[in-house]
């Protein structure tokens, strides 16, 4: 029997949906960087400023071109609304999606690893920021958690669930 690639998911995820997932996200990493912002050169917060440079070209610009101009939900609302974010910037197909698959895994890794090493290092090197820093390691890895379980209900309902390689469905 043949499992169909694209199989009863949604057209077009809820617009609130897209919304909630993106304020989760500037949360996840605004807590982070403000968490590593004691780190200073200079008197700029260099680790946060590198931290949301890195977020912001791999999660707007290199993981769009290259995973979601591929995707069943290019210029349609997904989970994110990066298929409709990709589509005002790339020509569909037009990123290599395995080299993606790679740079996603790498990407995610050093949002979620930076912090936990950075954060703790900041609050050990800059005891006022203690409380401030704790508080912030918390929310931060509280967001992760979340994060995980949005992610799983998002793409049991994903169209291309069966076929992703990212896919949390599975």
């Amino acid at each position: 029997m043949e499992q169909k690639l694209y199989e009863k998911g949604l057209e077009d995820y809820p617009k609130m949906i897209v919304v909630l997932t993106n304020v989760l996200l500037l949360l996840w990493f605004g807590f982070a960087s403000y968490g590593m912002s004691a780190l200073k050169l200079a008197g700029l917060p260099v680790v946060s400023i590198i931290y949301l440079i890195f977020t912001l070209v791999m999660l707007v610009f290199v993981l769009r071109k290259h995973l979601c101009t591929h995707c069943y939900y290019y210029n349609k609302w997904c989970g994110s609304g990066w298929g409709k974010l990709s589509s005002c910037l790339f020509k569909e197909k037009s990123g290599n999606y395995e080299f993606g698959m790679k740079l996603a895994a790498m990407t995610w890794v050093l949002l979620m690893i930076i912090p936990i090493i950075t954060i703790p290092l900041a609050m050990f090197l800059h005891r006022e920021f203690i409380i401030t820093g704790g508080i912030c390691l918390v929310v931060f890895l509280a967001i992760m958690v979340i994060n995980q379980f949005g992610r799983k209900k998002g793409c049991s309902q994903c169209n291309m669930r069966y076929i992703c390689g990212a896919s949390a469905a599975k």
